[in-house]
């Protein structure tokens, strides 16, 4: 998958801001983003003429461009070249305004809004909302996939817009956007160098078979007085080649806040974070994918959502279930209960003949799930398996960094 160069517009709001706005200005404009979008629509034309002359005047001095926003009389009044208007506006400007600009950006929800900014002589667009966001709530995200559409049916400069953040920003990198625009990173980070900086990191770690080999689901009835974080970087040390965060009684927020410590410990010794069922807080923390079951968003729309680069994971228990999610664009299969299992006891079980049969039936690897001790794991030996998924093999232990050294060892004589 080729990775483009992806530039930053920084969005304004001044209400997101803790301290003063215009210090956040030039704190912003001192890591030199692409352009920065005065938005504060909100304002009377007079008070945005007066703020405008400010930001422009900080814009300058860094060298940074300032696109006034919606307020087209002001912008020809103070002579400034560089405006973004909503598409109503756009279509109700006369030919000479809109020739008086050198730079004109509108934004875009549609192919047929890509139409008019095109006729209409706009220089760039902005396309939205991509992930899910506070300022769209109750709106379903359009994904990367709409992302993709738009660059197809244009040769203007395209800029994602819409939940775009530090956590998913490289995933606009699969894409052929000119960028993406973020608004509250930029209005609420406390540090702009150390934000810029995580702009510019590539957190994707991309998916190989291989790191389905010991593949560690975690269960915090099992924490034994650890914090989540330590009891999965135990494992981490202990060569657990995939970890998937499975929490099923936390709220978003409380789980999105997990997530974040989780991503970060995997990430440290280079290994993905895949989160169990919740697609919404995958995107939002930043992790490298998400697994679902039969019940769960299907892997079309999740792949739609998020892109190519995305690593999905699906339970399938039959041939059937497994081909359909090859073809929707999973990459693993998660395939089990292999064995009688104490977090799923109510689980239908798979005998080995049909763990074969899986595994011939696909081209995407699999790993074996449920019940699986290093005891028994043995018993899966010739099975197509690329895998373990263990939770209390590896999570049931008090010292969590040896029995997943053990298991691991043992793994890599069967598979």
């Amino acid at each position: 998958m080729i990775m483009y160069m992806c530039k930053v517009i920084c969005v304004t709001n001044r209400k997101l801001c803790e301290n003063n706005f215009l210090e956040k200005i030039k704190n912003i404009c001192e890591q030199h983003p692409t352009a920065i979008i005065l938005r504060e629509k909100d304002l009377l034309e007079e008070e945005y003429e007066e703020l405008s002359k400010k930001v422009i005047s900080i814009c300058n001095q860094y060298d940074v461009c300032c696109i006034l926003h919606t307020f087209v009389e002001v912008a020809k009044r103070l002579h400034h070249p560089y405006i973004h208007v909503p598409i109503p506006i756009l279509k109700t400007m006369r030919k000479e305004d809109r020739g008086f600009f050198q730079m004109i950006g509108t934004s875009c929800h549609s192919i047929e809004d890509v139409k008019i900014a095109e006729e209409l002589g706009c220089t760039y667009i902005i396309a939205g909302h991509i992930f899910p966001t506070d300022c769209k709530k109750g709106l379903a995200p359009r994904g990367i996939s709409f992302l993709m559409e738009i660059c197809k049916e244009t040769t203007l400069p395209v800029y994602g817009i819409g939940g775009i953040n530090a956590n998913n920003f490289s995933y606009l990198k699969q894409t052929k956007v000119a960028g993406g625009c973020i608004m509250s990173g930029f209005m609420q980070c406390k540090d702009t160098k150390i934000y810029r900086n995580e702009l510019r990191m590539d957190s994707m770690m991309g998916f190989q078979k291989e790191q389905l080999f010991i593949y560690g689901i975690t269960e915090r009835s099992l924490l034994n007085d650890k914090t989540m974080k330590q009891q999965v970087e135990e494992a981490l040390i202990g060569g657990a080649t995939l970890i998937q965060l499975r929490e099923k009684n936390m709220s978003n927020d409380e789980l999105l806040n997990e997530a974040k410590e989780i991503k970060e410990v995997c990430h440290k010794y280079h290994v993905p974070l895949i989160i169990n069922d919740n697609v919404e807080v995958a995107i939002a923390c930043g992790a490298d994918g998400v697994h679902v079951g039969q019940e769960d968003m299907e892997v079309k729309k999740i792949r739609q959502l998020c892109g190519d680069t995305f690593i999905i994971g699906a339970t399938a228990k039959t041939v059937e279930q497994a081909q359909k999610a090859e073809q929707e664009g999973a990459n693993y299969l998660g395939v089990g209960a292999v064995f009688a299992s104490p977090t799923k006891k109510n689980a239908k079980r798979i005998t080995k003949e049909e763990l074969k049969e899986i595994s011939n039936a696909v081209n995407i690897p699999i790993v074996a799930i449920g019940g699986i001790t290093y005891e028994n794991v043995d018993d899966i030996k010739d099975c197509g398996v690329s895998g373990v998924a263990v939770v209390s093999a590896i999570f049931g232990f008090r010292d969590v960094t040896k029995a997943t050294k053990q298991l691991k060892e043992k793994v890599k004589k069967i598979i």
